[in-house]
């Protein structure tokens, strides 16, 4: 009988510990919840990457916050372009005007967070010294978020 409860005690940690091995087990498994993959562990990646010193860190992490602030803002006026679109597929006949009208939205819609990282990258890029703009250059022309792991 003692055993049996040995045996099953044993089974339930060797399962536990498989889980966590092949990352099933608790947040991010054995990676820990600092590894991450979102854009907080890719900025910060990217911040040892070049070599950014604290200022130039805040900056990058304020332009970064901006530009999802507005990205985040915009995407409610998106899905009501696509609402938009809906409406105009599910008329009898299909309304070139409504369709222009729904591209135009769009079309300020991108214009707006063109304009919006325009500004941010000026800000960035009068932070960073000559070699720090060569290897964020560098980064990106190798495809941006592959090249920081």
């Amino acid at each position: 009988m003692f055993g049996f409860v040995i045996g099953t005690v044993c089974l339930f940690l060797l399962i536990g510990v498989l889980r966590r091995r092949h990352g099933y087990g608790g947040w991010r498994g054995h990676l820990g919840p600092r590894a991450g993959f979102g854009p907080r562990a890719f900025l910060r990646r990217l911040l040892r990457r070049i070599d950014a010193t604290p200022a130039q860190e805040k900056v990058f992490r304020d332009e970064a916050a901006t530009l999802l602030d507005s990205a985040h803002g915009l995407r409610g006026e998106l899905k009501a372009s696509g609402r938009d679109l809906a409406v105009a597929l599910r008329d009898e006949t299909l309304d070139r005007k409504k369709l222009e009208s729904v591209y135009r939205k769009q079309d300020e819609i991108l214009a707006s967070l063109r304009a919006r990282l325009s500004d941010s990258l000026g800000r960035v890029h009068s932070t960073l010294d000559a070699r720090q703009r060569n290897e964020l250059a560098d980064l990106l022309e190798r495809g941006g978020r592959s090249a920081c792991w």
